[in-house]
């Protein structure tokens, strides 16, 4: 076999395995210390994946190529026995089988390896001992102890990521930086605490610093704190990142509007060079705020790189779950500290995913979790303390007890009569508006938008925009006088208005929204909260609501006699009692997920999809629609993707992708059920949108 064949464009077979055997080393020795007998797997394993476009039948001009992947197993089981030393060298084929696809189960493994023989110009006649290799695949991992399964799943990740890295020529140099602590990392946290808590206040507040050193500095492997809105959480993590030194950090938010606005916020404090951000729209949002390319920094967020990664729970979860192609990203979690913000927001069957994935996570992971937030759920706190022997919780009573920032006016009519009674409020104010569905926002945009004209920058934000214009419309929330929108702004925006108007929610989520008021001030002398009535009970349901009525003259009373610590008040998370049975059922289903995959499989395996997995974990059903007003723009781009198919573009057409998705809107299965099926695009079409409002609610 010539091994200075071209196998990557531009690139020698010998050249990408010594890449990949250079960083696989760098991470498997150096930084995360694996048993040496797994080390030489991912080794040889690093060198060995592409052998079969090392075969003759294989070859970079073609245009339909034998599975060299499936040629590279089959000639291992033929040829290659001698290489095959390992205690675990029957899994180093398995490897090299699936290194273009999900960890799969034996018998999509076999469907591949019988799709694979129907291409005609291959090396081998078929691929009979891949078959005999695959149909004993079970038995082989069962003889694997399980904590040791999960090694060598990192191991192929690893391994799998410096393929990754190689094949798109990304700077290896970098790739590797990331998992070290720089010495210039420390002190530039350090000076960005300093520079933020005097931006806030206009001034350095040592007394709260110490108690944030105090609480940051536990010896605890797991943390979690339940402070005031406003009172330096996100400096707090930041300590207990200096403390603990992790090889990766990961800050988990609510939602794409808080990873945002967080990333530009944590730019400033850390050098961007280490800090990363992942969603599904990742892509698009690299494009808007960069003007040059950027696909080999997409990729490197996407495989969770950076030092420091804001995601989303959704791919935390999914990464945990091993579902697909995330085993590539989840040798990542170890020795990594894991921020869990706003922690409260997690639906039921999420606290229940991340219980099965604590319990079955192996000791020598040694991954640490700091959860946060300003409404810590009762409930939540239980069920995660049963999975975390070691974690500390400080509920900082006396920071809630003495703070009386809010001033509540219980209007008892509804926020478009309020605007019409209170003008001259909105007209020398900032002001907040919150109501519970877009179209009540989308209503009272335009009474206040027609009712002030241009004396004031009124700003719609919600979720029902195409990414292009929520983009458009969050940029504005900085310098916007009034600022309309729904439950997007309850959560870690940093922002901070004059006056609340708002219908009433359930408490918890009331109470975020009061945390958007009076951010950094003291007692106000005036009303400057305005509840009001809800045009329905929607998106809470009938019950929650009428509690969350029930409990607002408690809420009133405790205020005055207690301060802020009555928002800590169990009382008010009664409902979520309910849940407890919803946790054990989805954690048993999960876990029988994890039994079914042995530890080792692809948990969507069996005929799962990450949108499957997404509804088990608790996530609304939605749908991605092209609003009609950018068809012509879609199409325009769809057609420059298909001039692109059959040529080596890889960066070209990432390119287009994410600026085809900047167009699309989220949508309900409502809105598919009216939209109109495009052929040509095979995407739906919905009418009835604005780029000011969004998709239009009657």
């Amino acid at each position: 076999m010539d091994i200075s064949k071209e196998t990557h464009v531009g690139k020698s077979y010998c050249d990408h395995a010594k890449e990949c055997y250079e960083l696989v080393n760098k991470l498997m020795r150096d930084v995360y210390s694996f048993p040496e007998d797994l080390v030489k797997l991912a080794l040889l394993f690093s060198e060995l994946h592409d052998v079969g476009k090392l075969l003759p039948s294989w070859s970079l001009s073609q245009k339909r190529r034998p599975y060299h992947a499936i040629e590279g197993a089959e000639w291992l089981l033929r040829e290659g026995l001698d290489l095959l030393t390992n205690p675990y060298d029957k899994l180093l084929v398995y490897a090299v089988m699936t290194h273009h696809s999900p960890l799969r189960v034996p018998g999509e493994v076999e469907r591949a390896i019988e799709k694979a023989e129907k291409i005609t110009q291959k090396h081998f006649k078929d691929y009979h001992m891949c078959k005999t290799f695959i149909n004993a695949l079970n038995e082989i991992i069962k003889e694997v102890e399980r904590n040791t399964r999960f090694d060598i799943v990192d191991a192929i990740g690893i391994a799998k990521l410096a393929d990754i890295i190689s094949a798109k020529n990304l700077p290896i140099e970098y790739v590797v930086s990331q998992y070290c602590w720089p010495e210039g990392l420390e002190g530039g946290l350090k000076e960005g605490i300093y520079k933020r808590s005097c931006e806030k206040r206009g001034f350095f507040d040592k007394p709260k610093f110490e108690r944030q050193m105090e609480i940051a500095s536990s010896s605890n492997e797991h943390l979690l704190v339940a402070a005031p809105t406003g009172w330096g959480k996100t400096t707090l993590a930041l300590i207990r990142m200096v403390r603990l030194k992790p090889v990766k950090i990961f800050y988990v938010l609510p939602t794409i509007t808080a990873i945002k606005d967080f990333y530009d916020t944590f730019t400033k404090i850390v050098d961007e060079t280490y800090v990363g951000e992942y969603f599904y729209f990742a892509d698009v949002e690299l494009l808007r705020r960069r003007e040059t390319e950027e696909e080999d920094l997409f990729d490197i967020y996407r495989y969770f790189i950076p030092k420091i990664t804001i995601t989303t729970i959704d791919q935390l979860l999914l990464t945990m779950l091993q579902a697909g192609r995330y085993h590539v990203r989840r040798f990542n979690f170890r020795n990594s500290l894991l921020i869990i913000d706003e922690f409260h927001l997690l639906t039921p069957e999420m606290v229940a995913c991340l219980r099965s994935f604590l319990k079955n996570l192996p000791q020598h992971y040694r991954t640490s979790f700091l959860f946060m937030s300003a409404t810590p759920s009762p409930v939540y706190i239980n069920a995660l303390r049963e999975v975390l022997p070691r974690l500390e919780i400080a509920i900082l009573s006396d920071e809630y007890r003495r703070l009386r920032r809010h001033k509540i006016e219980d209007c008892g009519s509804k926020v478009k009569d309020l605007v019409d009674e209170k003008q001259d409020l909105f007209e020398v104010n900032r002001v907040l508006v919150v109501v519970n569905t877009v179209g009540t926002a989308q209503k009272i945009y335009r009474k206040l938008k027609e009712g002030l004209g241009a004396s004031r920058k009124v700003v719609l934000v919600h979720g029902d925009f195409a990414y292009r214009d929520r983009a458009r419309k969050e940029g504005q929330i900085s310098q916007a006088d009034v600022l309309i929108s729904t439950q997007v702004a309850e959560v870690s925006l940093d922002v901070s208005f004059d006056i609340l108007v708002t219908e009433l929610s359930p408490i918890p989520s009331l109470v975020q929204r009061l945390g958007r008021v009076n951010r950094y001030g003291g007692e106000p002398e005036n009303v400057n909260v305005f509840l009001c009535e809800p045009e329905s009970h929607k998106p809470y349901g009938k019950i929650l609501m009428d509690l969350a009525r029930e409990n607002v003259p408690k809420l009133l009373k405790g205020l005055e006699e207690q301060g802020e610590e009555v928002y800590l008040s169990e009382e008010f998370w009664s409902y979520e009692k309910l849940y407890c049975e919803e946790i054990e059922e989805v954690e048993r289903k999960v876990i029988d997920v994890l039994e079914i995959t042995l530890n080792f499989f692809s948990s969507t395996a069996y005929g799962g999809e990450e949108r499957r997995i997404l509804e088990m974990l608790g996530r609304e059903e939605t749908y991605l629609a092209v609003p009609d007003i950018y068809l012509e723009e879609v199409l325009a781009l769809y057609k420059k993707l298909r001039e692109l198919k059959n040529v080596e573009s890889y960066k070209e057409r990432l390119r287009i992708y994410a600026q085809i998705k900047s167009y699309l809107a989220p949508t309900s299965r409502s809105d598919i059920g009216k939209a109109e099926w495009h052929e040509e695009l095979s995407f739906p079409v919905i009418k009835g949108y604005d780029e000011d409002l969004g998709i239009v609610r009657n």
